[in-house]
């Protein structure tokens, strides 16, 4: 008997949703069960949990009874929906009908946010019968239940500003601030070589203004041409005053101050792809936010970024704080000093010029490192204010200036090999501080001889050899070392940190040749 009353709910069921679903009718003689008859109040729960997850507030309202819609015009409807959206930092919605009973729907609402996470409430449809159609007798608590008495939504949204990289004497080699921007709006540009020639004499490049002129983006959309430099800025202002189409304004960048000087070891930053934000939801990310790319930036980036602090609050009609639905706090970026030291970084520069190679400072006492250069290098900020020619200079330069020579080259050791044999020699070889060997002009230890760069230089300690960068004297102990046969020299070399990582851990770099 209990399986004959389940296969005929069964079969109720099947007649349930295969009936009118729009208007509830059912055939000539055909009466209808109170389940069946909740099947048209059903269908319009469903339609409504379905227009307002796509959006579509237009036909949302199209199932709001009459009767409701004087006090909530399309308009108001529309902004209700808007600013909730808005003040809940809402990134997709999701609603889906739960239960019909009697005339109440129940839907669960799943709501994604940029700023508070996912999270999930209920919410009723009070469901009236309009001659033949149910419609929804609609509220603001539809939106969301705590939308009661005149009470709406409120968030605050604190974003951290990008802490600074300062170097050991306190100056920024990386800080964000705002800066003075040229741009254009050529829907209203009326003179063409004029603005070209103005915005050229205003300390912008010929390549990038014309690149903003020929821009993709709506012709009156602002395109940015570059930076005004702030001993520029009066100047500029005037040449352009009485050119339709330039704009300058202000705006929030990454800044790099010693540029290409100390490019590769500070990095620059770059915007969160898609795949990146949607990794970060609930985060306080949006498009268009930052993050480090390369060198300190990216790996410091945790302690620079900080966090976004976020609250979302349920406030009356005079603004009070009800209740709050959800917070995140704020963590602020943080300021880092370096070891690094600016003037040297310049010097270290100056000193390579264009030439292809690195350098690098340490401080002798305390091994800390005051620069670290490679070159050619690049202007970072071509990439913090996403310079479209400039980067494509950049990557299109043969001599790779982005590689790092310091941290990823590969190369022979040279000369500075010699601290390691004569470490070699004192340690395995039977040398001591003071025996001397001859520094002649050639070495015949081998065939065929080899000459020593700075001609003879007489008996020399290790030392001394070292400090004349003696050729032969390094040679005798690295003979010596290699008859013995006991690996001594490798020894040395992987004890000195050849053929691994330096373990700086803040710059990515090669282990180096194997020993």
């Amino acid at each position: 008997m209990l399986g004959g009353l389940l296969i005929g709910i069964a079969v109720a069921g099947v007649r349930l949703f295969t009936r009118d679903s729009s208007t509830g009718a059912h055939p000539a003689g055909d009466s209808a069960s109170p389940a069946e008859q909740a099947s048209p109040r059903a269908a319009a729960a469903e339609q409504f949990a379905a227009r307002w997850s796509a959006g579509d507030l237009d036909r949302l309202y199209a199932l709001v009874a009459p009767p409701v819609r004087p006090a909530y015009p399309l308009g108001v409807f529309r902004a209700i929906y808007q600013d909730f959206a808005t003040e809940v930092t809402q990134t997709s919605l999701e609603a889906r009908l739960e239960s019909v009973i009697g005339q109440t729907a129940t839907l669960t609402v799943h709501l994604e946010t940029a700023y508070f996470g996912p999270f999930e409430y209920s919410t009723t449809l009070n469901l009236i019968d309009t001659g033949g159609r149910w419609l929804v007798n609609w509220q603001p608590s539809v939106v969301h239940p705590e939308m009661t008495a005149g009470r709406t939504f409120k968030s605050s949204v604190d974003k951290p500003k990008r802490g600074a990289i300062l170097d050991r004497s306190g100056q920024p080699l990386a800080i964000t601030r705002d800066v003075r921007m040229l741009g254009l709006n050529r829907s209203v540009v009326s003179e063409r070589p004029a603005l070209t020639a103005a915005l050229v004499a205003s300390n912008s490049s010929f390549d990038a203004a014309t690149a903003a002129s020929a821009s993709k983006a709506a012709q009156n959309q602002r395109v940015a041409v570059g930076p005004i430099a702030d001993d520029r800025a009066d100047e500029a202002a005037s040449a352009l005053r009485t050119l339709p189409g330039a704009i300058i304004y202000f705006e929030t960048q990454r800044v790099h101050p010693l540029a290409a000087a100390a490019a590769h070891v500070i990095g620059y930053t770059r915007e969160f792809t898609a795949e990146e934000l949607k990794q970060r939801a609930g985060q306080g990310f949006r498009p268009g936010d930052r993050t480090g790319a390369t060198g300190l930036e990216a790996s410091l980036e945790p302690r620079l970024a900080g966090k976004a602090g976020a609250e979302l609050r349920v406030v009356d009609d005079a603004g009070t704080t009800v209740s709050v639905l959800q917070s995140r706090p704020f963590v602020a970026g943080e300021d880092v000093t370096t070891t690094l030291d600016g003037r040297v970084l310049a010097a270290a520069a100056a000193r390579l010029g264009t030439r292809a190679g690195a350098i690098v400072v340490l401080d002798p006492v305390t091994n800390a490192i005051l620069a670290l250069n490679s070159s050619p290098s690049f202007d970072p900020d071509a990439f913090e204010r996403s310079d479209r020619a400039g980067i494509e200079r950049i990557t299109a330069t043969a001599q790779s200036p982005q590689a790092n020579r310091a941290t990823a080259g590969l190369y022979s050791a040279g000369s500075t090999f010699k601290v390691v044999t004569g470490a070699a020699g004192l340690a395995f070889g039977g040398y001591r501080t003071s025996d001397q060997i001859f520094c002649g002009a050639t070495w015949d230890g081998v065939t065929p001889a080899r000459k020593n760069w700075e001609g003879t230089q007489g008996p020399l300690t290790i030392a001394l050899g070292l400090m004349r960068s003696c050729n032969p004297v390094f040679y005798e102990i690295a003979l010596k070392l290699y008859t013995q046969g006991d690996g001594a020299l490798s020894t040395m070399a992987r004890a000195f940190g050849f053929g691994a990582a330096t373990g700086v851990g803040v710059l990515s770099e090669e282990d180096g040749q194997e020993i």
